[in-house]
């Protein structure tokens, strides 16, 4: 009689447990399975309880794996963002070069563009790490470091788009009806904001709120 009752006591704990680890319940109230609220835009339409990656078959994942996953595309992305800035800077220093340059502009000038593809498909590959890593544990809804950095971004990611056409124009502003300097200086402001949104975005990050 008591082996019985000591059979079905073991498996009543052993059911529990099984439905402790299965029941989709305890996933849902445990804030490190559940999805956050206030998700960016990106965020929800690709991460989202329906978004377009949760209906593909390559990330049938669950949420601890996916933090893993945003912290390695993270760290991959910051340091490609810091390249880019350091190869922006170098291409921003052959281009005041150009400006006085005479018989060594052919040489700059490709040295200059040159730099300048690779630093776009640095800062793009930068980008989508970024835009594409699944969502945070959670998001703060005020306004904090991170928030300023992707209001930055939303800067620095339009010159970087501009840069290049601004680039075909100075070379041949004929083209486009305006002078020589007229071209440049535009060319040149959108470089330095670019250049000096990207800086910010970088430093801030570090700051403590």
């Amino acid at each position: 009689m008591k082996i019985r009752r000591i059979l079905v006591f073991l498996f009543l704990l052993v059911g529990s447990i099984i439905q402790a680890q299965d029941d989709p319940l305890k996933e849902l109230t445990n804030p490190l399975y559940a999805l956050p609220d206030n998700m960016p835009l990106q965020t929800k339409l690709l991460w989202a309880e329906n978004g377009l990656l949760r209906k593909t078959n390559l990330f049938q994942m669950d949420r601890p794996r996916e933090l893993k996953l945003r912290t390695k595309m993270l760290q991959i992305h910051q340091k490609l963002a810091l390249g880019t800035l350091g190869l922006m800077f170098a291409q921003g220093y052959l281009g005041f070069q150009l400006q006085g340059a005479t018989t060594n502009y052919e040489e700059l000038s490709d040295r200059h563009g040159a730099l300048g593809k690779v630093a776009l498909v640095s800062y793009l590959t930068s980008a989508i790490l970024s835009y594409t890593a699944p969502p945070a544990l959670h998001y703060n809804r005020k306004i904090d470091s991170i928030r300023i950095h992707r209001w930055l971004s939303i800067i620095h990611f339009a010159g970087m788009i501009a840069l290049p056409s601004l680039g075909k124009i100075v070379s041949n502003p004929g083209n486009y009806n305006l002078t020589y300097n007229e071209a440049l200086t535009v060319h040149r402001s959108v470089a330095i904001t670019t250049i000096s949104s990207m800086a910010l975005s970088a430093l801030i990050i570090f700051l403590p709120f």
